[in-house]
């Protein structure tokens, strides 16, 4: 999947992105502290949505595999005069422990964790559960099962609440999809 993304990045071809930047995720910070959260985007490619919440006043790290997608993110910060509140990372988001990432009061994914194989996705809520504190809330964008050529991909909300458990307690969902494949969108808690 890297170089298939990385691809995409190289050619332009993202339209998977949602813009502008999706009420769940906005909504989703009105009980923090501006001034002092710290939001972790899991995938953030070019960093457009990092970009409009720094621009919000919000402080972001954002995560992506793909080194250019990274750096388009870190020039776009830049040009914005925004790069002391947003900062970027080439990692790979089943291995976050190792990219060296701060604690964090917020967290979210628009996209990433249903492209992951099994053993991405347990490593992946493993390296998410210490950097998120405790009571903090992870949101996460997530393909619903549908039919893609001779395979099913995508989750049920009991199949993603079972992957985050006990870590996580999934607190609520949503189907409001923004693509042409259907998705759900999940709010859970970190647990203690």
């Amino acid at each position: 999947m890297r170089w298939l993304y990385a691809l995409a990045f190289l050619f332009g071809a993202d339209n998977w992105k949602i813009e502008p930047t999706p009420p769940e995720l906005t909504d989703s910070l009105a009980d923090l502290d501006r001034d002092n959260a710290v939001l972790l985007d899991i995938g953030c490619g070019d960093g457009g949505d990092c970009l409009t919440l720094v621009q919000g006043g919000w402080r972001v790290i954002g995560v992506d595999i793909v080194p250019l997608a990274v750096r388009r993110a870190r020039k776009a910060a830049l040009k914005a005069g925004v790069a002391d509140r947003a900062v970027f990372y080439v990692g790979d988001a089943s291995q976050l422990p190792e990219v060296g990432l701060p604690s964090v009061d917020f967290a979210y994914d628009i996209g990433c964790f249903h492209l992951l194989s099994e053993t991405q996705r347990t490593a992946y809520v493993h390296g998410l559960a210490p950097l998120l504190k405790p009571g903090g809330t992870f949101l996460l964008k997530a393909f619903s099962p549908h039919q893609q050529g001779r395979r099913t991909v995508g989750f049920t909300p009991e199949a993603v609440s079972a992957m985050f458990s006990p870590r996580f307690t999934l607190e609520r969902t949503s189907d409001h999809s923004y693509w042409r494949f259907p998705a759900n969108w999940y709010w859970f808690t970190r647990q203690a």
